[in-house]
């Protein structure tokens, strides 16, 4: 499977995620809380555009639907959900982007085009890789949705902005994408390094340089 990323993650990042799988679930599950939280957001930044309104609406349904089979399973498990913690590789896209944004919306429709591009990529390694079965089936089933997600805010920033100038965008924040990922260090989440790249302990600074 092909993804719209600069980079690719190495099979080894399963087997350093699965070494806490309960870290893993309770990370996911702030994430899906954040993934419903940004299309919240986005929708009210852009009342009058009543056809993202509408697709936003049925994301943040099906994240929260995923939040509650995350939190369910990690339960099972004996785990808590936890505090919320700064998500370093968001927070990284986030900062990178601001350096040479012209449009606000456009960066956030881009940047939760490739968090979800990321996370489809680390959904499709857990699918196949993870040694844990319960854990193959739970990213299996959340497979088809991260697929749409990434294709519908790629849709919409092409429509909103012109094919053109999100192209440009999304092939700039691609690149930066790919410097935030391989300066993160691995652990137990769903964005965090790959372990055969020896990752310095926290972000370098090139990895939030602008493109």
């Amino acid at each position: 499977m092909a993804f719209p990323l600069d980079t690719v993650t190495s099979p080894a990042w399963v087997a350093e995620v699965e070494r806490d799988p309960i870290a893993l679930l309770a990370d996911h599950a702030h994430c899906e809380l954040k993934a419903a939280a940004s299309a919240h957001a986005l929708i009210a930044k852009n009342p009058d555009h009543h056809e993202l309104a509408r697709a936003l609406t049925e994301v943040v349904i099906e994240e929260m639907e995923h939040f509650a089979i995350v939190l369910k399973e990690l339960e099972s498990r004996g785990g808590t959900l936890g505090e919320q913690t700064e998500n370093a590789y968001a927070s990284g896209l986030h900062k990178g982007s601001a350096a040479t944004r012209n449009s606000l919306v456009l960066d956030r429709l881009v940047i939760a085009h490739l968090i979800e591009a990321r996370s489809l990529e680390r959904f499709h390694l857990l699918s196949h890789h993870a040694t844990d079965e319960r854990l193959r089936a739970l990213f299996a089933e959340l497979l088809p949705s991260e697929a749409a997600h990434q294709g519908m805010y790629a849709k919409f920033a092409r429509e909103t902005f012109g094919r053109e100038d999100a192209e440009k965008r999304i092939a700039e924040l691609r690149a930066l994408e790919g410097r935030v990922m391989n300066g993160l260090p691995p652990g137990p989440t769903v964005h965090s390094g790959d372990p055969t790249l020896n990752q310095p302990l926290g972000l370098a600074p090139k990895a939030i340089a602008a493109p």
